[in-house]
């Protein structure tokens, strides 16, 4: 989050990493969560806390630096702000398999999250009085495992289309496609010599293709835990008539995060992409639309990512709500309004948001989503084997010309 694949890097773990990783922390034995406390306390004498992140780059880096010494000034906690870089979530786990867990953890709600929260070494934020007043249901959950709140989102993000409006003009198209016909119909039209209709992310290695094709999946009415579903299929079909159109480069097998680069590039009039887009240099002029339905007069749907700052589990109750008090302070409306329009990601909060659009008109489709977003980490580690079999049918439809069920047939089989 430069910005969109470092994005979305902390989270591209394969199905055997996630494996060993849940083996690494099973052998630590946690501590138990502080119990609740009453009162509140804007001064804790100085206590000392660790902080860890692993975004790297500025604007984000500067910011959090800014907003944890601040809120620590206010709080009377004296705070070291780590930026961790390398394999952050190996990291984590192997911290918190030597009972060595930073006071304050920024997690991935995705991955990180609920791989803490099942050893027992995150804090329950609702005993030491952290709420999620403000924020949607679905961003809220986010925050949480098995209905217990282990952190505190501060930002997601969602998905939307791009494209690029010089070329829509020169291709005679008016708005952007709202249907899967309406995408595939302008995809054509948009495709020159020079220029592919759209670019999507489509290799198995670095996370991106499941992410995009979520919300496409998603939209067609699918459920993510079904490949076999007829939305599956419609939407793996829907890659599959692009790329035997020739509106989508036979290339795109070979992109992941990178696929924007070829709408950016000027060699494709839409991707798929986030926020982050809205603060990254472009040299054209862009519209920003919710993705297609399969049918007319459909609700878009995508999938939600976030990240929220997590609390370790310890018996130092004073410890743990100094934690729980610099976290919520982190987590002002103010903060992340600024995180927002600097570092394009979405506020948690709904005020926030409201805000975002104001100044970021482009925001909005990414904000609309949110209500009615869907959170994939509720699969827990199936979605690891289901993303893969989703990519492998996408290959298979649209590079060896199987049909978008028989793909996904054989994918779930393991061909």
């Amino acid at each position: 989050m430069a910005l969109s694949p470092k994005h979305a890097l902390p989270r591209a773990l394969s199905v055997v990493a996630v494996a060993g990783t849940l083996a690494l922390v099973g052998c630590s034995s946690g501590t138990s969560t502080p119990a609740a406390t009453t009162g509140s306390t804007t001064d804790f004498g100085g206590v000392k806390l660790t902080v860890w992140n692993n975004i790297d780059y500025d604007p984000y880096q500067s910011l959090q630096e800014k907003y944890f010494a601040d809120c620590a000034t206010k709080l009377n906690i004296e705070v070291d702000n780590q930026t961790i870089t390398g394999d952050y979530t190996s990291k984590l786990l192997q911290a918190a398999s030597s009972k060595s867990l930073p006071d304050i953890a920024l997690l991935s709600t995705d991955v990180q999250l609920p791989l803490l929260a099942s050893q027992g070494v995150l804090s329950d934020l609702g005993s030491l009085g952290v709420t999620t007043d403000g924020l949607e249901d679905s961003v809220a959950a986010l925050g949480q495992y098995k209905d217990t709140l282990y952190g505190l989102p501060v930002q997601v993000e969602d998905y939307a289309l791009f494209y690029n409006k010089a070329a829509f003009a020169a291709a005679g198209i008016t708005a952007a496609p709202t249907t899967f016909d309406e995408l595939v119909a302008d995809a054509k039209k948009l495709t020159t010599a020079d220029q592919y209709g759209v670019a999507f992310a489509g290799n198995a290695t670095d996370g991106a293709a499941p992410v995009y094709f979520l919300p496409f999946l998603l939209s067609a009415g699918g459920d993510p835990a079904d490949p076999t579903s007829a939305g599956a299929v419609a939407a793996v079909d829907l890659y599959k008539t692009l790329a035997d159109d020739g509106s989508l480069s036979k290339e795109f097998v070979n992109w992941g995060w990178d696929a924007t680069d070829q709408w950016t590039g000027g060699k494709a009039a839409i991707t798929v992409t986030g926020p982050w887009q809205l603060v990254t240099d472009t040299s054209f002029d862009y519209g920003i639309a919710p993705f297609p339905t399969l049918k007319a007069g459909g609700d878009p749907k995508v999938g939600l990512l976030g990240y929220a700052y997590g609390v370790a589990a310890q018996s130092d109750q004073n410890k743990a709500q100094a934690a729980a008090a610099l976290v919520s302070c982190r987590a002002s409306e103010a903060n992340q309004l600024e995180t927002a329009v600097q570092g394009g990601y979405i506020p948690a909060l709904t005020s926030a948001q409201a805000s975002f659009v104001e100044k970021v008109p482009g925001a909005k489709p990414f904000v609309d989503a949110v209500p009615t977003a869907v959170n994939t980490a509720t699969l827990g580690t199936d979605w690891n084997t289901l993303q893969q079999q989703y990519v492998t049918a996408i290959q298979n439809a649209t590079v060896n010309g199987v049909s978008a069920q028989q793909a996904l047939s054989d994918a779930v089989a393991g061909k």
